[in-house]
């Protein structure tokens, strides 16, 4: 266990690192203890805790089924189902429809996700976990744009290959007229009369 901890904080640090704005925002978080649980999600009740250094790196990461007290200095963090649907539908609808105007930001709170803790503290999750979701769904966006950029193009590329089966029928019946004529004029040629 001790093994996964390590290897999912050093990805997430490895991600910060790459990442010069979210790093800025996770520094406003240094010296935290975030508890995060996942109530209705996770088949079992645990505890994510996560230290946050001065760097804005995570320190440590550690998986608990005890509950953490709420105590000065630590953030908690509730993730309901109600949150990860209401973000999916939002995904789902935007890679569907990336063309219509959406007009501001919707508010994340009260779609499930509750935060407990100084309010500078849950200003500065709100906005991490805002730049998330708005990294996702521009991911699902271009790859959206990808996918429609390449069905035009592969059906600009193959379009006059492609031929109706009316239009196969038509040119069918034409060769075989032309079969044909081409018969009967042989047989004339060899058969004068």
């Amino acid at each position: 266990m001790t093994g996964w901890r390590f290897a999912v904080r050093d990805f997430i640090n490895r991600q910060l690192e790459n990442d010069e704005p979210f790093l800025a925002q996770t520094k406003m978080l240094s010296g935290k203890r975030i508890i995060v649980s996942m109530p209705d999600i996770l088949p079992a009740l645990v505890w994510l805790e996560i230290e946050m250094g001065t760097d804005g790196l995570v320190d440590d990461i550690v998986i608990t089924d005890k509950k953490i007290e709420q105590s000065e200095g630590i953030l908690r963090i509730i993730v309901a189902k109600k949150f990860i649907l209401s973000r999916m539908q939002k995904v789902a609808s935007d890679f569907l429809s990336p063309d219509e105007n959406v007009s501001g930001r919707s508010s994340l709170f009260g779609q499930g996700l509750k935060i407990e803790g100084d309010v500078d503290d849950i200003q500065t999750v709100g906005d991490i976990v805002e730049g998330l979701i708005d990294r996702v769904t521009r991911k699902y966006n271009d790859v959206k744009i990808f996918k429609d950029n390449l069905t035009k193009g592969t059906n600009w590329f193959f379009g006059d290959f492609i031929v109706r089966k009316k239009d196969f029928e038509q040119q069918s019946r034409a060769l075989n007229e032309i079969t044909e004529r081409l018969k009967n004029l042989e047989k004339e040629l060899k058969f004068p009369r």
